[in-house]
């Protein structure tokens, strides 16, 4: 039986001034426990488009649905898009209101009228599948950048959105604080959310995502599983973006697919590829 998509949009399009188009005649269908990767470069329309699909820019054309039903900007639509779709801003400086990491996460639930027991339970909840319990009652300014963006996110999550949007989530990361957040968006993919993140990093979307989609000039210029668009170098090329070392090293020692998309399953695998170039 085929998934209904929890998001889709058709033909969705917006310009910031007459005839400059952003974003134009975009179809996306995201479905419940999907992740996908948005790439290109600056200018490319990523960014507005996760703005587009919070409800944070009124689009200009199209539609948008969420679980079927077109969503718009009343009172009504925006609580019930607000509720079923967060976003992660590239800082998260801009959305950590509260002194405190539990005042932080417990103050949506609190703003939609869930008592103060209530919200302590979902805050705890949250904290605990993010794996920052120990933040609880830490001021927000003595947290690293990894750990700010963990915090936004269990504000969004808190609220168990159907759809998550990310922008750069990896950006000004080190590597343990990347591994982190990957884990992190595994367990939430593992829930049922569906993940969409804006991106730069070609070698996270490889290894991470389920589907990539590599945007240019506002457009949509291909789409599908990681292996095989990230393979195409000219097209990559055209869109100003890297293949991922992985595919790259394991297409140049001439192996064939499926490749591998991790460090350990590329070490798995560089053995018998290795092997059967020698012979």
């Amino acid at each position: 039986m085929v998934t209904p998509p929890v998001l889709e949009t058709h033909g969705l399009s917006f310009a910031y001034a007459p005839g400059h188009w952003a974003v134009r005649n975009i179809d996306l269908q995201v479905t419940p426990g999907s992740h996908m990767a948005l790439l290109g470069a600056n200018g490319a329309g990523k960014s507005t488009l996760l703005l587009l699909l919070s409800g944070t820019l009124h689009l200009c054309q199209g539609e948008i649905a969420i679980e079927g039903r077109s969503v718009g900007h009343s009172r009504e639509g925006m609580r019930h898009w607000r509720k079923r779709v967060g976003l992660l801003l590239q800082d998260p400086e801009d959305q950590l209101l509260a002194p405190t990491v539990e005042q932080d996460v417990a103050f949506a639930p609190l703003q939609a009228g869930a008592t103060e027991e209530q919200a302590r339970a979902a805050v705890q909840q949250a904290l605990q599948a993010l794996d920052i319990e120990h933040l609880a009652t830490r001021p927000v300014y003595e947290l690293s950048l990894g750990e700010k963006k963990r915090v936004a996110l269990a504000g969004l999550i808190v609220e168990r959105p159907a759809v998550l949007l990310l922008d750069e989530p990896t950006s000004g990361l080190d590597p343990g604080a990347v591994r982190a957040l990957a884990l992190t968006l595994e367990y939430l993919t593992a829930q049922g959310t569906a993940i969409l993140q804006a991106t730069h990093d070609v070698d996270f979307a490889y290894e991470h995502a389920t589907e990539v989609c590599v945007m240019f000039r506002g457009g949509i210029l291909a789409q599908g599983c990681p292996e095989t668009v990230l393979a195409d170098a000219g097209m990559l090329q055209h869109a100003s973006l890297e293949p991922p070392l992985l595919l790259e090293t394991a297409m140049a020692v001439g192996g064939q697919a499926p490749y591998p998309r991790s460090r350990a399953a590329f070490r798995d695998w560089l053995g018998p590829a290795a092997r059967r170039r020698q012979t």
